[in-house]
């Protein structure tokens, strides 16, 4: 069938009379009614071979019985256990190629202080981290910083309002 020139057709294609559903109920009604049509009907149109259903449990159990080939079906085990060897393939080659090596200086310093603005660090904690010949008092007195560094620094970090009301 083509459906070529179906986008040019501007009927449904289907006729009926003018009264045919305002009378269609009464009908309906009236042939169903009617048994003469019923009365004139010699045989159903279905035939039954004989003893059939006497014959019926015995033929059931017998095909029930018989030895039928049985198509196996692939489990999923074998495809998890092909999926587990492909990832750890993958993973295996990700890590061996991917060798380069991340040192503390190539991150960013501003990374380093947002880690610890947003971690919930006391100070305490940092002392922890930190030897005692880090936290030397002659390594913070020998250290110069420059009055630039500390201007930035004040300007960045220090909200001038709050100095003021205070």
């Amino acid at each position: 069938m083509e459906n070529k020139k179906l986008h040019t057709i501007k009927s449904a294609g289907f006729k009926t009379s003018d009264s045919y559903f305002e009378s269609f109920d009464d009908k309906l009604k009236a042939r169903l009614t009617e048994t003469q049509l019923i009365k004139n009907i010699d045989t159903p149109g279905f035939k039954v071979p004989d003893n059939y259903f006497e014959n019926l449990d015995e033929k059931v159990v017998n095909r029930l019985n018989e030895d039928q080939p049985v198509i196996t079906l692939k489990s999923r085990r074998h495809l998890y256990y092909i999926a587990g060897v492909a990832a750890s393939l993958i993973l295996m080659f990700n890590v061996y190629l991917s060798s380069e090596t991340i040192s503390i200086n190539d991150i960013e310093t501003v990374s380093i202080e947002n880690y610890l603005e947003e971690g919930d660090f006391t100070s305490s904690d940092l002392a922890a981290l930190l030897t005692e010949d880090e936290l030397n008092k002659n390594n913070f007195i020998e250290n110069e910083i420059s009055e630039s560094t500390i201007e930035d620094y004040l300007f960045d970090t220090i909200e001038f309002e709050d100095l003021i009301l205070e």
